[in-house]
């Protein structure tokens, strides 16, 4: 079940249109307290799990390529409800 109302979802960091250095980034994403899973999917990939940790959720890319991209977040609820986030465009700078 997709659910269409607000809830505190989405991708802290990066900010929208933000320029990352190349290498290894963590994302920093928010969800609802009631978040049973965090995922995330860049570039249309697949959806990879976040970890908890200090009250956010984190991915850890280590696959960072030059070039935009988008990154979308989707949190799973304790009741089996499924929030999607909006899209995140990003870049990496050129090597």
């Amino acid at each position: 079940m997709i659910q269409t109302q607000l809830k505190e979802i989405g991708i802290d960091y990066p900010h929208s249109g933000e320029v990352l250095a190349p290498g290894p980034y963590s994302f920093r994403l928010c969800a609802p307290s009631d978040a049973q899973e965090v995922r995330l999917s860049i570039d249309d990939g697949p959806w990879q799990s976040c970890r908890a940790d200090d009250g956010h959720w984190w991915f850890d890319w280590s696959e960072a390529t030059p070039g935009e991209h988008v990154a979308v977040s989707r949190v799973i609820e304790k009741d089996g409800s499924l929030i999607l986030g909006q899209a995140r465009l990003f870049q990496v700078q050129g090597g």
